[in-house]
Order: structure tokens, then sequence, then C-alpha cells
């Protein structure tokens, strides 16, 4: 049974991705496909001179950087210097709703709190902050991506509080920190050199797959974001929705580039992921 697993992950998860990616790359190349001619790398030319796709790659790669960082940032302040309160059993199960909420849900519900009609409007309108809903910040659409960072920061957020919870009990942090007051360490010492140092090494590759699913969203950017610039992921979707066929190579070419950084990534996780020593000796 054990010989078997292996296998079935191999021929229903690994080989149909790896098959189409393999498409994609014939189809790129004007291999296979309605439009094939022979060999040609007309499309990976037209899609590296395209500003607008350098553009998507930087949108979404400092889109999924900032929204890991600052989640990083506060989880890590939260939980070295609230850890006690948030093991209450009422606090973890609050904590697991948001993580229950899926991406287009989520963004459902930044709509009705972040639009220029939504709940922060209407209270800024109720206090008096503002004359009319026209001049409410605009958080939804915006060129700064505020509502789309916002919502990822609502779906990563609480995954981090919990992993780091998790790895602050599984890396004997409580018996470290114990150990460190009964030297003379100020808390404050003890959270800046022990217990965010433990935690942020434990939880990097974990980090780094995040930063990658984060990085190819495309329900929040797609309801909460503009669509020029846009994402990598909306910008591969919109070369394969254009009536212009010759569009098609090239939506085929960018996803072949978007694989290839999701496999450098996973290939990364698995070096950090061995260099990581397990828990009990930490």
């Amino acid at each position: 049974m054990r010989r078997l697993a292996p296998t079935l992950f191999l021929g229903f998860a690994v080989l149909p991705l790896a098959a189409g990616l393999l498409y994609a790359l014939l189809y790129s190349l004007g291999l296979v496909g309605a439009l094939s001619h022979g060999f040609s790398l007309d499309a990976w030319r037209l899609l590296f001179i395209s500003p607008t796709f350098w553009t998507s790659l930087g949108l979404s790669s400092l889109l999924a950087t900032v929204s890991v960082v600052i989640s990083t940032w506060l989880a890590l302040g939260l939980v070295a210097g609230w850890q006690a309160q948030l093991e209450r059993p009422r606090v973890r199960l609050l904590l697991h709703f948001p993580l229950a909420l899926p991406p287009i849900v989520a963004a459902f519900v930044s709509f009705q709190w972040l639009g220029s009609s939504g709940m922060l409007a209407r209270m800024a309108w109720q206090l008096g902050w503002i004359n009319d809903a026209g001049t409410f910040p605009p958080l939804i659409n915006d060129p700064y991506y505020v509502g789309v960072v916002l919502t990822m920061l609502l779906l990563t957020f609480p995954f981090l509080l919990l992993l780091f919870l998790n790895y602050y009990q599984s890396a004997n942090l409580p018996q470290f920190t114990q150990l460190a007051t009964t030297l003379g360490a100020s808390p404050g010492y003890i959270r800046a050199h022990i217990v965010r140092p433990v935690l942020l090494r434990r939880a990097l590759p974990t980090l780094l797959l995040y930063a990658v699913f984060l990085f190819g969203s495309y329900e929040v950017p797609l309801l909460l974001g503009r669509q020029s610039p846009a994402m990598i992921s909306i910008f591969i979707s919109q070369k394969f929705g254009r009536f212009n066929l010759n569009d098609v190579p090239v939506a085929y070419a960018a996803t072949g580039v978007y694989a290839l950084l999701v496999i450098t990534a996973i290939l990364l996780f698995l070096k950090l992921h061995s260099s990581n020593p397990p828990a009990e000796q930490v």
C-alpha cells in the first residue's frame, strides 16, 4: 500500500500537470494547436518585449511580498507578546473563521466594507468625516491595490498567527523563555533574540510557499484590483480571452514562465525544508 500511494499521486496529480505544461510549451513554440505552422519563437519574443508582462510580474511579486511581510510582522509581534492570551480556546476558534472563507467570498466581504458605498464609507458619513460617498478614499479598484492587499492580509494573517502559535509549542519556546528569564534576560530581549528568530526560521519554507500562493491569486485581484496593470494570473486570463488568436501562444508562453517560477520556488522550499532542523532539535 505504501508503494501504491506514490504511484497514484504520480498518476493523478503530477502527470496531468506535466502533460499540461508540455502542451503549453509546444503550443507557445508553434508545434501544436490551431495556429501551428512549425517551430517559432515569436510568442516568446512578443512576451518578453511586452512591458505589460513585466509589469504584471513585478506587481504580483510586490503584492505577494508586501502581504506576507506585513502578516508575518504582525503575527510574530502578537505571538511574542501575547502568546498566552492567544492560546485561549475561544481566541483560537475565532482565528479559524477567516481561514474558512474562500478567496471569492473574502473579496465580496471586502467589497461590502471598502467600497464607496460600503460599511466604512457609511460609518465615515455618519460620523461627519465625509460629505458624500464620492469623497471617501477609493479602496476598491484603486491604483495602489489597497483593497487587494487588505483582503490578502485577511486571508494570510490568521493562518500565520496559528502557524506561529503551533511552532511556539513545538519548538519548546516556553522552556527556552523560562530559562532565559532565570538567567536574567529581559522580556524585550527574549522576544527579539529568542522567540522571533526561532519562529521565523521555522516558518521560512512555509512563508515562501504562501508567497507563491499569493503570487498566483486570481479571484481577489479580479474583483478588487484594476485590469491594467493586472497581476500575472489576470494577465494570462486576458490573453486567453481575447478575440485575437495570436495572443493564445503568448498566453501559453506566459503560463510557462509562471510555472517555471513556481517550480523554482518549490525547489527552494524543499532545500530550505531539508536544511531546517526538526522542532525537537531547535
